[in-house]
This record gives C-alpha cells, sequence and structure tokens, in this order.
C-alpha cells in the first residue's frame, strides 16, 4: 500500500518448499485457522469464487471467515487478500488488507467526525470503542505514541483533555487515515489465538479506495500486526501464497516456515527514510529473453518495496517505457496492437480470444535470483480480446517509489524471513 512514513526496513527472497494445496478439498482441515506444532500461526487462503466457499455444506463463507481465513474479494476491494480479525469485547468481526507496505493497522470506527469509506456488511460492522469492555486509549506520553508519529513526520499529535495519541497516515493516491490511537484485545481463529492490548488505529476520517474495515500492516516497527503477533511465535518471519486462480487455496503463515530454500536473494535495509518497509535490489529485466535498452547511467540498479497492499508493479520511468516499447514490439509480432492511453494496452488485431500460452514472457532479476513472470502476473485482462500491463511507471503512484506489487508476485510461494534477512519467492506454487 505503499504507507508514506520515513522508515525501512532490509528484506529477502527465500523460497519455500511444496505446492500450495490446490486439491480443492473441502473437508474443514483445508480452511480452518490452526498453530502448527512448530509454533507457527496458519491462515489459508481462499478467493471468494472458491468451490469451497460456494457450497451449504460443510463450509459457508461466514465460518470460514471466522475460522481466521484470509479472503480475496473484488468486490470489497479488487486485487487484495483480507484477513478476518475480531476485536474488542465483545468481539468485533473486520475484514482488513493485508499490507506489507505499512505498519500500523487501523480499522473503521463508529462516530466518523469528518469522512469515512464506505464499509461493506461482508467485511463486518464498524468498531465502536465506546462498545467495547476491554478498549483503552494510547496516551499521549507512550513510547508506541511518540514512535508512530515521528515515523509519521508528525511533530504533534495530541488531545489533552483525554490524553489521546492521534495518528494520520499517508497512502499513495492521496488515501489517507486519521484517527486516534488504542489498544484491545484482538483474536483470531475463532478466539483460539488472543492479543492483549493490541496497538492499533481507530480511523475517525479517511479517503479510502476499498470497502473492507481497514488495513493489517506487516511492516517491521514495534507496533505493526506481525511484531505483535510474532512474539508468541517461535521465528522472525512471515510467508504468504495469494491465488490467482479462484479455486486454489494459498495461505498465510506468521512464524517458521519449511525451511528447504531455492533463490534467495538479500534484503535491503533502507528505501530512502523508510526503514519499516521490505525492498529488493532489481538489477534488470528483460522481455522473451531480451534486456531492456535502459541508459544504465541514467537508471541504476534500484530499490522495490515489496508490497502486498498494491496491485500493480511500479518502477522507474526509464524502466517502464523501455519495458512498454519491447512488451509492444513482441506483442505486435504475436498479432496484438497496442493502445494509447493513461495505461499500455494491447488488444488482438482481429478481434480474437486473447491466447495466453502465446504472450510474451517477462523476468526480472534479483540479486542471486530471477523471478519469472507467466502472462497471469503481467497482464489485466479488460475484455476477451484485451489486456492492459499491471506496470506502471513510479511517476504514476507514489512519486518516486518502485514497488512491486502483488499481481506479480501473486500464485507464488513467498517468504520475507526477518531472522536471516532473506527474501524468497517459488514459482507457480497455488
Amino acid at each position: 500500500m505503499g504507507l508514506m512514513l520515513p522508515v525501512i526496513l532490509l528484506l529477502a527472497l527465500s523460497y519455500m518448499v511444496g505446492p500450495c494445496n490446490c486439491t480443492g478439498l473441502c473437508s474443514p482441515e483445508t480452511y480452518e485457522f490452526r498453530l502448527s506444532k512448530d509454533g507457527a500461526f496458519h491462515f489459508p487462503v481462499f478467493h471468494r469464487k472458491h468451490p469451497c466457499l460456494g457450497l451449504d455444506d460443510p463450509v459457508h463463507a461466514a465460518s470460514v471467515s471466522d475460522a481466521g481465513t484470509v479472503i480475496g474479494n473484488d468486490e470489497i476491494h479488487e486485487g487484495k487478500y483480507f484477513m478476518a480479525i475480531s476485536l474488542g469485547t465483545p468481539a468485533i468481526f473486520n475484514l482488513v488488507t493485508i499490507d506489507t507496505g505499512s505498519t500500523l493497522s487501523w480499522v473503521n470506527c463508529e462516530r466518523c467526525q469528518i469522512k469515512c469509506h464506505n464499509q461493506s456488511a461482508e467485511a463486518g460492522p464498524k468498531f465502536d470503542p465506546h462498545g467495547s469492555a476491554t478498549y483503552r486509549h494510547v496516551g499521549c506520553s507512550d513510547e508506541h505514541c511518540t514512535d508512530i508519529l515521528a515515523d509519521n513526520g508528525l511533530p504533534y499529535g495530541c488531545i489533552e483533555e483525554t490524553d489521546t495519541c492521534i495518528y494520520r497516515l499517508s497512502y499513495g493516491s492521496s488515501q489517507y487515515s486519521v484517527g486516534k490511537l488504542g489498544r484491545d484485545r484482538l483474536a483470531l481463529g475463532d478466539n483460539h489465538t488472543i492479543v492483549d492490548d493490541f496497538i492499533f488505529g481507530c480511523s475517525v476520517d479517511d479517503i479510502f479506495l476499498g470497502k473492507e474495515a481497514g488495513i493489517i500492516g506487516f511492516g517491521n516497527q514495534s507496533y505493526s500486526f506481525f511484531n505483535q503477533m510474532v512474539r508468541q511465535t517461535s521465528y522472525d518471519a512471515f510467508a504468504y501464497c495469494f491465488p490467482s486462480d479462484h479455486r486454489a487455496e494459498g495461505f498465510l503463515i506468521v512464524g517458521p516456515y519449511p525451511k528447504k530454500l531455492e533463490l534467495v536473494t538479500p534484503l535491503i535495509r533502507g528505501y530512502g527514510p523508510r526503514s519499516f518497509v521490505y525492498s529488493l535490489l532489481l538489477l534488470d529485466m528483460m522481455v522473451d529473453g531480451r534486456r531492456l535498452e535502459v541508459d544504465r547511467s541514467v537508471d541504476k540498479q534500484q530499490a522495490m518495496v515489496v508490497d502486498s497492499g498494491t496491485d500493480d508493479t511500479f518502477v522507474s520511468s526509464p524502466v517502464f517505457y523501455a519495458f512498454a516499447e519491447a512488451m509492444a514490439s513482441s506483442m505486435q509480432g504475436k498479432g496484438y496492437y497496442r493502445e494509447y492511453g493513461l495505461k499500455v494496452c494491447f488488444r488482438s488485431a482481429g478481434g480474437e480470444p486473447v491466447n495466453w500460452m502465446g504472450l510474451p514472457t517477462v523476468e526480472m532479476q534479483f540479486p542471486r535470483a530471477t523471478l519469472k513472470l507467466p502472462p497471469d502476473n503481467v497482464f489485466h485482462q479488460q475484455s476477451v480480446d484485451r489486456l492492459c500491463l499491471a506496470f506502471q511507471p513510479d511517476s504514476a503512484g507514489v512519486p518516486g517509489i518502485r514497488i512491486l506489487g502483488n499481481k506479480a508476485l501473486r500464485s507464488f510461494r513467498v517468504v520475507h524471513d526477518l531472522q536471516k534477512m532473506t527474501f524468497g519467492f517459488q514459482a507457480r506454487a497455488c
């Protein structure tokens, strides 16, 4: 989600063994949240169109959500995946976006004071802090208040009358959330896992494009969901596989993961002033085996933030325009012509349906690892005969920020191993 906070972390690429569970079995063992024998928290991942969620027996969409499952729902927010959490006493169910590009988690709260986004009924009700017996404000002198204000470049944020810390988060596309910092009981997996005094934002003013309840932050700060959760495990890592195939099942794991590693690339600690994000060093790109023609004196090796909360991938303008030209040349040879507009799109010359097997191959090269992208991860299909690139220049997003979005990594097994400072991906795993 490309959160505009002045901090960053180091990240690396490490690969997991074995494919995602694509059997389509709808028994409870395939969908329930669980704590594995090695101490990891495991959440299965489904799209709302997964066949298991369309059955009256034995799995209902509501029961899957209550089981701590990750849900993909394009009607709530296209291209995003959501975690089911419960906050407060009594517990309030909410679906929140999994976001590796931000740290502070937040949800929509009652008593919206200025403007708040519309929340889908499927994402749960708005959280009411006054209705929770376990909710507490975070005080203005609390160290977490000080850290969050500093990380966001805010010199001050306090309601002195009630000693309540105020936060403000900024995202790309002029999105933001402003509200009060609080602590409350967080429950996962039908109340089997509890985090007491979970720190999060209670949003009372926002501009937000989705209809989910809010965001769950996986960035590397003490107050992120990941770092509050990983204290209950034995290993500092998280892994995920978000399926592009709506019939497939993916996963989200916090803690230890299967340790057979394949391609591994180092993480970079630092992306300008952003120390909370996870970034990789992009060395080169290729289309159909040919390197892009980019003036390396203008565009040198560059870091990219790994951001599960952003759908498209954003590269530097010189790389993007070279990539677009290379794709146009290759697509023309395969019977497609380029359309010019805000995005780079292609249409089959004769109006025939897209031949996915005949589309160009794309590779992204990182230190010691090459990410080979299948066409599903390169294009958005707009109609039967029309495709648009899932890549944009960095000038079209957060200025100067390069992002490896979740579309590029979808259906890969991905590991963020903060203990070894490595990052891994295993191709077409779910």
